[in-house]
């Protein structure tokens, strides 16, 4: 591993790639240019609908043009997307707003795994969760700085100077995307489609696709919700910005703990975590006690993460131990199909339990990692870790 103080150009992309500086009033930017709630909602179906049906086609593409140049492109569709959104604001055109949602939805597919696939080929496996973690940090330091700045250029700028500030840290993104190194070669190995069909479908890649919707489940609720629960303690909506800013440091912690765990302690390190996050979370939706809920508030998304790195090493060491390696970035996308379709069950049954509160689906939600913990734990233990 390159020295800790060395800061290399993924680094800086993922760390512009955090910025984004309207992310606060996102929903402002639809309805003051003019769009209703039913439009904006009919958007982000459409935008879910988007990246699931360009999932597989982009992770072909990725397979054969390489990860880097799948890196920069998806960099180049994310500044076109950031760019239209400002476009569709300022001329207040719902047909601009569509344009820009099949712009997004395509960078989405070329983002999808593309940069676990492309860490995972680049570095031992030790390496891979340490240097993983601090590509998320990055991502998660530029959010921080986004959401210290944004109450100050809101106030000057507007909405339209957190847009502009937001495309210019994707052109920087984009330009620093085109330093990344390039990934080392694979040998050529023949693959059918067919076995690519039948591994997607097994036990234990149904297992990967719900462990890893259970890890972006939770994050929707963390990011949502955690102002529902604020305000059912009797906490005024406006602690929320120091609470994000609050976990979004305690997060950055992910690589350091990483670093003090031992390799062969991976495997029982994600079940552990899945454990412990699934107590927190059921703990969460029980409790209406404020010196309960605020701590795990700042250390869930930490406890969340710390297991999720590691169970990207897990993934990938299921597609090498089924001789896809050469495919890696299509089985990723056929993973992500897998997470969407579980959080569309998921988000269909939150709004069925809507009206006993949110606090459901947060219990839901940490029955189901404590379980699915202990299941990956046996599962891949006798797999890959043997």
């Amino acid at each position: 591993m390159k020295n800790k103080l060395h800061i290399d150009n993924l680094e800086v992309m993922a760390f512009m790639d955090g910025l984004v500086f309207f992310s606060p009033v996102s929903l402002l930017v639809r309805t003051k240019a003019g769009l209703s709630l039913e439009q904006f909602f009919l958007l982000q179906a459409f935008l879910s609908i988007m990246t699931f049906l360009f999932e597989v086609p982009t992770g072909k593409i990725t397979d054969k043009i390489g990860y880097k140049k799948t890196l920069v492109l998806s960099q180049v569709m994310w500044l076109m997307a950031r760019t239209l959104l400002l476009l569709a604001f300022i001329s207040r055109s719902f047909n601009v707003f569509l344009i820009e949602v099949v712009i997004e939805g395509i960078a989405i597919g070329f983002s999808s795994g593309t940069m676990s696939a492309y860490l995972y080929q680049q570095y031992d496996s030790e390496e891979y969760v340490i240097k993983n973690a601090r590509i998320g940090n990055c991502g998660t330091a530029g959010f921080i700085v986004s959401a210290v700045t944004y109450a100050g250029l809101y106030h000057f700028f507007g909405i339209v100077g957190l847009m502009v500030a937001t495309v210019i840290s994707a052109s920087m993104g984009l330009l620093a995307s085109f330093g990344i190194e390039k990934e080392k070669h694979l040998k050529e190995k023949e693959i059918t489609e067919k076995k690519i069909k039948k591994f997607a479908i097994n036990l234990e890649n149904i297992t990967i696709s719900v462990i890893l919707a259970c890890v972006s489940i939770s994050f929707l609720l963390i990011n949502f919700f955690y102002v529902d629960k604020l305000l059912n303690i009797g906490i005024s909506e406006e602690w929320m910005t120091a609470i994000i800013l609050g976990y979004s440091v305690i997060q950055l912690l992910s690589e350091r703990l990483l670093k003090r765990i031992d390799e062969k302690k991976y495997l029982l390190t994600f079940m552990l975590g899945f454990l412990a996050v699934g107590a927190m979370m059921v703990v969460f939706g029980l409790s209406n006690q404020v010196l309960i809920v605020i701590p795990i508030m700042l250390f869930l998304p930490l406890a969340v993460s710390v297991p999720a790195y590691i169970f990207d090493e897990i993934e990938n060491k299921v597609i090498d131990a089924n001789g896809l390696e050469n495919y890696r970035a299509e089985v990723l996308s056929i993973y992500n199909m897998g997470v969407n379709l579980v959080e569309i069950v998921f988000l269909f049954a939150s709004a069925f339990v809507s009206r006993a509160g949110m606090s459901l689906s947060f219990i839901m939600t940490g029955c189901v990692m404590g379980v699915i913990g202990i299941v990956g734990f046996w599962i891949f233990g006798k797999r890959i870790m043997d």
